[in-house]
Parts: structure tokens; sequence; C-alpha cells
């Protein structure tokens, strides 16, 4: 039997997957190129910290804004009490520099719980463990609705379940620690029971022993 040679003009050739991957590496490569530029014209475009009407938005503005956040809480929890006459209804306007900057705080609460009690938009309070939703009326009227938790009396010994939670609360430095808290059934008793003396504002007057 006779043999037939064949002549190959290109026998060393490339495999398709080789080709394929070297497209698919040359565009990922133009792709990071056209990231690059488009990062640097984005950068570019940002508001320099050298003129007073644009430096709210730089990093340097917004670590301001956060000092003076932090700043006014712990102005908020240290300020004195203004109880204006001791009223029923339990609220407090923690002192500031500015009376349009004031707020008023229902006596003990957490700085934690703040928002939740205001009114919602049915003007409403919801219980904190979200079992019940009352009229926002409701709160510290000398009457538990909130028989879970009795967070709907923070300022009277209506519930059994209710804690007062001292205006005094330390904290670590990272901002964690354990609330500091008495039963509401202590409110008022003639004897201080946080260390500075905010369970007791009716009977007598407590002296501060917190360190």
């Amino acid at each position: 039997m006779r043999k037939t040679w064949v002549k190959r003009e290109n026998i060393y050739y490339k495999p398709f997957y080789k080709q394929k991957s070297k497209m698919f590496l040359l565009g990922v490569f133009l792709l990071g190129i056209v990231f690059i530029i488009y990062q640097a014209f984005s950068i570019n475009q940002l508001p320099s910290a050298s003129t007073p009407w644009s430096f709210e938005g730089t990093m340097q503005g917004l670590r301001k804004k956060h000092m003076e956040m932090i700043k006014s809480l712990g102005r908020k929890q240290s300020d004195g009490y203004d109880d204006g006459g001791g009223g029923g209804d339990g609220a407090l306007s923690l002192d500031n520099n500015e009376e349009e900057d004031s707020i008023k705080i229902i006596r003990g609460i957490r700085l934690y719980d703040y928002d939740s009690y205001k009114p919602n938009f049915d003007g409403n309070f919801r219980c904190l463990d979200g079992s019940k939703e009352v009229s926002f009326k409701r709160v510290n009227d000398d009457f538990c609705d909130c028989l879970s938790d009795g967070s709907d009396e923070p300022s009277n010994n209506a519930c059994a379940k209710g804690r007062f939670y001292c205006k005094y609360q330390k904290r670590h430095i990272t901002g964690r620690g354990v609330d500091v808290y008495v039963p509401s059934s202590r409110i008022n008793d003639g004897i201080c029971d946080c260390c500075d003396g905010s369970d007791e504002w009716l009977t007598i007057t407590c002296k501060n022993k917190c360190t």
C-alpha cells in the first residue's frame, strides 16, 4: 500500500482557546484602564477644601460634623434638668447654648429610645417590644397600657414591669455598656437609687454621687 504525504503550510498554529484567553485578558486590561481614568476624573470633580462654600462636602467637613454630633450627645446626657415646675407628664428639656437647638426628652427613658417616644404617622405610640400600639396621649398618663414591658409609663410607677433609666449612663469609649435603670416602683419613694438622684425629683433632693 502506497503512502500519501500531505504538506501543511502552518503546522505550528495556536489553539483556539489560547487565542480566546488572550483576547479576554486584553479586554479586562482595557476595562481597567477606562475605570482608572473615570475614577481620576471623578476625584477631580470633588469640591476643594480651600473654598468655604464647599467645605461641608469634604472629608474634613464630615469629620467635623461627626465630632459635633458626638459632643452634642454627651452634652445632652450631662446637662441639668429643666423641670419647669415638676410637670406631671415627665417631660424634660435639656439645656443648650441656643434655644432653637434644645430638645425635650421624657424623663426615665434611654437616649437610644428617644425616637421611639415620638408620635408615629398615626399619632400613636408603639410599645418598645412591639406588642401594642396606643394613642400618644396615653403615654405617662399614670395608666399602664404596655403590660409586657411598661414602656408607655417611663416616668411613673403605674406599670409593674416598668423601668426607669437613670439620667447618668456610664459608657465605654466605644459607646458600649450596660444601661443603668431601677424598677419603676422605686420612683419618688424617698430613697436615692440612681447615683445622680434622677429617680427622686418630688420628695427629696439627692446628692450626685456619680464618679
